[in-house]
């Protein structure tokens, strides 16, 4: 149980609501143990952003209060065992690390400025939200308008992706996964047809996901050389979990290797760091980007 709440505080911080008794499903863990790990380590952390609703049984956040911390889900986790098991040794050593990991925690998140772009939900997005979450908790078929089309989708994840908002759900007629921007879903519509939950490892998923572009489909391999002064960007911020750094031949250069889903997943990127970008490969990625460029140079808009 220890283990999963970094995870748990992570999905609650990308606005992802957790379902008590799906999370007992999935992990094997009495639903009593998970809303008491819940509420006494994370919502004990952040008691003013962290809610529960009695009508879906829903941990829930409309924030993102990991970016106002300069600390990790692991390192905030940590602290917060280690802060309430501190009582077990004396009281001398429980008030020093009260006031140790209180100092610590004031000066992670003192004179912070943090320009996050996140889209904002707005008033009238609050009803579509909470039909959404209760068809998610329970396994409800959602009738919606999405790109003009009138559609019957299975509802997985609410997930924030490059600061916008999405609905993850699985297309039964496709078999796939797909990613429907939610302020952009119309005619909502909660039926009573249940769906069963397709047996694919959605998280392992997302932590690869570079941005809304990727698909559920076979994995692309790209290999980049990326020019030491722009290297510095991709290590600071990795792309994805699953992006690999290897020097070149040549001192200037490193070599950058992930796996994509679509090449529009990496496209916007290898574009915004041009000319300190080549691509090494797929050949249909290389000849994409030039294929822009050529396209950029001939547009005439007067």
């Amino acid at each position: 149980m220890i283990d999963l709440l970094p995870t748990l505080l992570k999905s609650l911080a990308n606005g992802e609501g957790l379902n008590v008794t799906e999370l007992s499903k999935q992990h094997s863990i009495p639903i009593k143990t998970l809303q008491d790990n819940i509420k006494k380590n994370l919502q004990a952390l952040f008691p003013d952003d962290i809610k529960y609703s009695k009508s879906t049984h829903n941990w829930y956040s409309e924030k993102n209060f990991l970016a106002e911390t300069l600390l990790s889900a692991d390192e905030l986790v940590t602290m917060k065992l280690l802060e309430d098991h501190s009582d077990k040794f004396s009281d001398k050593f429980s008030r020093s690390t009260q006031r140790l990991f209180n100092r610590f925690k004031k000066r992670a998140s003192l004179a912070i400025f943090k320009k996050t772009k996140m889209e904002k939900i707005e008033k009238d997005d609050e009803g579509k939200l909470a039909i959404i979450k209760n068809a998610i908790a329970a396994k409800y078929v959602l009738k919606c308008r999405y790109n003009k089309k009138d559609r019957l989708v299975h509802p997985l994840k609410i997930v924030l992706l490059e600061g916008y908002w999405y609905l993850l759900v699985y297309d039964t007629s496709g078999e796939t996964i797909k990613t429907f921007h939610l302020k952009s879903i119309e005619a909502l519509e909660l039926t009573k047809e249940f769906f069963e939950a397709p047996s694919i490892d959605i998280q392992n998923k997302l932590d690869g996901a570079i941005n809304a572009y990727f698909k559920d489909r076979p994995i692309i391999n790209v290999e980049l050389l990326v020019h030491e002064k722009v290297i510095r960007y991709f290590k600071r911020q990795p792309l994805s979990k699953h992006q690999f750094l290897f020097p070149d031949v040549d001192p200037k250069y490193t070599k950058l290797t992930i796996p994509v889903t679509d090449e529009m997943e990496i496209i916007p990127t290898i574009q915004q760091f041009l000319p300190y970008v080549k691509v090494l490969s797929p050949d249909s990625l290389d000849e994409q980007i030039k294929e822009n460029l050529k396209n950029y140079a001939e547009t005439d808009l007067s």
